[in-house]
């Protein structure tokens, strides 16, 4: 769900909701079209990490192979961590308080997941 929250709040952002502050730097507050399609692309990007977290969790595709969906969990970690750093290095209060607190939030999940799933009968 974490991943899905994020991307409802980047297709707001693409969608021209005055948001800006807190993402991409916080310099519009309504992006330019050029983010709003960055924007865009988050969104997708961030509901296909849901649907592998999901697999990860082991809710959806038992039957897949696991070692893949690990992989991605450590790259989605990785990223979300350095996402954090970002956050926390910007000059606007709003991304580097609330975004930088979220995307740590979400690295930390993403560390708790990288626990073997239980198998489910």
């Amino acid at each position: 769900m974490f991943c899905v929250g994020f991307a409802l709040f980047q297709v707001a952002l693409a969608l021209g909701a005055p948001f800006g502050q807190i993402a991409w730097g916080g310099s519009n507050a309504v992006l330019p079209a050029a983010l709003r399609w960055s924007s865009a692309g988050a969104a997708v990007y961030l509901l296909f990490a849901a649907a592998v977290m999901e697999v990860r969790a082991g809710d959806w595709g038992r039957d897949l192979p696991r070692l893949p969906f690990l992989v991605f969990n450590v790259i989605l970690a990785g990223q979300l961590a350095l996402n954090t750093l970002g956050n926390l290095a910007t000059q606007t209060a709003g991304e580097r308080f609330g975004m930088g607190t979220a995307s740590a939030v979400g690295c930390a999940l993403c560390l708790l997941a990288l626990k073997p799933a239980r198998r489910r009968s």
